[in-house]
């Protein structure tokens, strides 16, 4: 009997370790090689990439705008060799001192896995290691219930502040 229960403590524990292995994502750079890949990407359950989909604009959009504000930056999620998500963050023109993530997406077929969270640790680290941001701000719709449970779970509060009909939330570096 309790070899029964220290082996299935060891295959829990096991399971547990080889789910974490699994989540570990990579962010890397939209290039040349990799920006259609990432344009395909969607939100939308059909498969089909529009220009507006529920909560954020398509991914080749975004990718243009960071073309006109070089001070943006876009990151491709990657799982292994599979593109899964796509950010973009960096000061906002109207406010330079404000760092604000600004698109923040998982592909539909990918969703549920925990690659939102693998990722979105990944981006802290990232943006911490610039040293020079204290606070990151986003926007989301308050109806996006589970995009709220994400970013509340890493500390995000709301602002009480509103724009374009997005709650601002921001997340301070420093405490």
């Amino acid at each position: 009997m309790l070899c029964n229960i220290t082996t299935r403590k060891i295959n829990n524990g096991l399971g547990d370790l080889l789910n974490k292995f699994k989540m570990i994502v990579k962010l890397r750079e939209i290039t040349q090689s990799n920006y259609y890949e990432v344009c395909l990407l969607t939100t939308n359950a059909d498969g089909m990439p529009t220009f507006d989909e529920e909560y954020v604009c398509a991914n080749s959009v975004s990718i243009a705008e960071s073309k006109y504000y070089p001070n943006l930056h876009t990151r491709a999620i990657y799982q292994g060799d599979t593109a899964v998500g796509f950010m973009l963050f960096g000061p906002y023109e109207e406010d330079e001192n404000n760092f604000w993530l600004l698109r923040y997406m998982i592909d539909y077929r990918y969703r549920g896995k925990g690659f939102g969270k693998a990722a979105f640790e990944a981006f802290l680290k990232e943006v911490e290691a610039l040293n020079s941001i204290s606070t990151i701000y986003l926007g989301l719709y308050p109806e996006n219930e589970i995009a709220k449970a994400l970013y509340t779970s890493f500390g995000f509060v709301f602002t009480g502040r509103e724009k374009d009909e997005e709650h601002i939330y921001k997340l301070d570096l420093n405490k």
